[in-house]
Parts: C-alpha cells; sequence; structure tokens
C-alpha cells in the first residue's frame, strides 16, 4: 500500500502547474535494496505537438509550389524570335537556359530584348491544396489543477485565409511582336570640292511564331561639286516561315529606282527555300535558294526584264556585347541568259553607345556585268549614320 501511495501522490503533484519558485527539497532516499523500482508517472510524459502532421504538410506544400515553375524564363530577342526553357545561369553577359529539344542554350544579353519569367503556382492552387489535405487529429489537452476548462486548440488554417494571405500573380506583360530600327546619317567635306551625302533608314520587323517578315527602305541623296552624285530610293520585303527545327520557306520582293544610273523603276520577286546552317549563341549562318524575277526601267524609255537564280547567304556576329557584325551576299546568276549576272553585298558594323543608342557603318556594293550603255558596272556606296532601336 506505501508503494501504490507514493506513485499516486507524484501523479498529482506532477500534474500541478509548475511555480515559480519554490523552495529546495531535500535529498529523496534511495529506495530499500531488493525493492521494486518505483514506476514513472504518465503525466510525466512529455505532450505531443497538437498538430505534428499539419506542420509537415505546409512545409511540403510550399516547397511544391517554389519548385513548381520557379526557374522557368522566356527570352524576347533583337531579331524578333522568342526562346523558353529552364534558366541555369547567368554570368559574364551570357543567359543559359535549358531548352526541352534544343538542349542547354547560350544567348548574350545584348541579344535580349524583354524576359518574361513564368509565374509561381497560383494562390487557388495551393489553397485548394490545403483544403483538400486530411485535417489531424488533435492531441489530448491535458486538464489543469482548479477544475479551469481547457484552452480549445488553434483550429487550422482554410482554404480562404491561405487564398487571403497570398496575394494574386501578377500577369506577365504580352509578347512583343514588333521592333523597329531607324537610322540617319550625313557625311560632309569642305575643299577644293565641296560635298555632303545624306542617308536614312527604316526597318521593321514582325514576328509571331513560326512567321517572320522584315521590312526595310533606304534613301540616299549627295552633292559633289555642284552636280548631284547620288540619288537612289530602295525597298525590301522578305517574309520567312519555319517548315521545321532548320528549314524553312522564304519570299522576297523589293523595288526602287536611281537617278545617277538613270533607272526610273526597278522591281523584284521571287520564293525559295532557306536553312539554319550555324545556329549558336553569338554566330548566325543562313543559307538559301530561289528564283528571282527582275524588270528595270530606264529613263530612256527602254525596258528590260530578266529571270534569274538567287544563291544567297546572310550571317550575323556578335562579338562583344557592344560591337556586331552583320553582312549579306546575294549572287543572280541568269537563267535565260548563262553569261549575265548579278551580285549584291551588304556589310554592317555596329557598336552600342547607350541604351537604345548605336553607331552604324555600313558598305553596300551593287555589280553587274551587262549594264545599259553609259551605266558603270560597278556601285559601291559607303555610309555612317546613328541609329536607334525600340
Amino acid at each position: 500500500m506505501g508503494r501504490w501511495a507514493s506513485s499516486a501522490a507524484c501523479c498529482a503533484a506532477l500534474s500541478q502547474p509548475p511555480q515559480p519558485m519554490h523552495p529546495p527539497q531535500p535529498p529523496r532516499a534511495s529506495s530499500p535494496r531488493g525493492a521494486p523500482p518505483r514506476r514513472s508517472c504518465p503525466a510525466a510524459r512529455r505532450a505531443p505537438h497538437p498538430y505534428p502532421r499539419l506542420r509537415w504538410m505546409v512545409a511540403l506544400l510550399l516547397l511544391a509550389a517554389g519548385l513548381a515553375r520557379g526557374g522557368e524564363v522566356t527570352l524576347e530577342l533583337r531579331n524578333g524570335d522568342r526562346v523558353s526553357g529552364i534558366l541555369v545561369s547567368e554570368s559574364d553577359g551570357r543567359i543559359r537556359i535549358r531548352h526541352p529539344s534544343l538542349g542547354l542554350l547560350r544567348i548574350a544579353v545584348g541579344d535580349v530584348t524583354n524576359r518574361i519569367t513564368a509565374p509561381l503556382l497560383p494562390p487557388s492552387a495551393t489553397a485548394t491544396a490545403v483544403a483538400s489535405a486530411p485535417a489531424p487529429s488533435p492531441a489530448p489537452a491535458s486538464v489543469p489543477a482548479g477544475g479551469a476548462s481547457p484552452k480549445p486548440p488553434t483550429p487550422p488554417p482554410t482554404a480562404a485565409g491561405v487564398a487571403a494571405a497570398k496575394p494574386a500573380a501578377p500577369k506577365p506583360p504580352p509578347p512583343r511582336h514588333w521592333n523597329f530600327d531607324m537610322q540617319a546619317g550625313l557625311d560632309l567635306g569642305f575643299g577644293a570640292t565641296d560635298r555632303h551625302l545624306y542617308n536614312a533608314r527604316a526597318r521593321a520587323l514582325y514576328a509571331r511564331e513560326k512567321l517572320h517578315n522584315s521590312m526595310d527602305a533606304m534613301f540616299t541623296y549627295g552633292q559633289a561639286g555642284g552636280i548631284r552624285s547620288a540619288d537612289r530610293l530602295d525597298g525590301l520585303m522578305k517574309t520567312d516561315y519555319e517548315i521545321g527545327r532548320r528549314l524553312f520557306l522564304y519570299n522576297l520582293g523589293g523595288g526602287g529606282r536611281d537617278a545617277i544610273r538613270h533607272l526610273d523603276l526597278h522591281y523584284e520577286t521571287g520564293p525559295g527555300l532557306g536553312y539554319h546552317l550555324i545556329r549558336m549563341d553569338r554566330l548566325k549562318l543562313n543559307t538559301e535558294l530561289g528564283g528571282n524575277y527582275q524588270s528595270n526601267r530606264y529613263s530612256d524609255g527602254t525596258e528590260a526584264e530578266s529571270f534569274f537564280y538567287r544563291i544567297a547567304e546572310d550571317a550575323i556576329w556578335q562579338a562583344t556585347p557592344k560591337l556586331a557584325f552583320d553582312q549579306k551576299l546575294e549572287f543572280f546568276p541568269g537563267i535565260t541568259d548563262m553569261e549575265r549576272y548579278r551580285i549584291r553585298f551588304e556589310g554592317n558594323m555596329r557598336y552600342a553607345l547607350r541604351g537604345n543608342l548605336y553607331l552604324n557603318l555600313t558598305a553596300l556594293n551593287l555589280y553587274d556585268n551587262h549594264p545599259p550603255q553609259g551605266i558603270s558596272r560597278n556601285d559601291l556606296q559607303l555610309r555612317s549614320s546613328v541609329g536607334v532601336k525600340f
């Protein structure tokens, strides 16, 4: 009886609330040798956490929401392309993303015009997941001494509460399909013979999914020694449509006039097939093969119509984040007259100044091995201008 009474007294003492200060108790007498050990009081056990499963469930949901789409990014490039993938790293002026089909891509920061980061998991999905989780069973609450009723346990968070705590994710900006580029230049020279040359250029690029369309207009006017040395207007429009990973269809059309070459009207058109030969971060090379119809009307009333093959290539090289080169070469061998051919070449060097401003140097050369009488076979133009992109 004495042993069981001592155990009951221990349970009653441990069920009392802890006292802030109490006098020291004398050391307990050791149990006599041979006596059975005292049983531990059930009230001395540590009470479990009231909601053990809820704490782990909320942590797992937050971790899944952060890993769901946290690294997905979409990049819009200056040439109108859009690339999407998982962001791997960004350093040394390059952005590395992993494309689901193209693998690891390295893109220069200077080629990126806009960056769209995918939003995290929407709040409604998180709230639904929390609401559908089974509610944990509450642990039994101990009744304190004195007959006071225990405090009710804190209820788990509801779906409405979680949704109200998280702000709504902002909508990503709409994709940008149009890009514009304008250039203007002035070359002056004063001496024995005064000269001045004005040039202007405007380009527009439109890209949407597999369709790419570019429009280019150029104007040049100049005088040397009071005599007109340049008076030319040209316009080109080219449409590309991707039909595979590297293959694409194109159609080229253009027209213009040149008073110095006595050309009142010139227009051309022709379709063809292209191939993306090199598609690297800083270097791109395309090749094209097709047909071309050209018609020239001269100031003396004569008119010439010809059919040509078109063999062309164009390349872009981003040498540094600020310095870039691009060139385009077109060769037109005659179809009906195999001895006649034309060559058109254009090269540009661009250097970024500040923001959207850049300095541009252009070399343009036209060659016709069978020009009209009194017209030179070769026409070379060098231009310098300042451009802006928007």
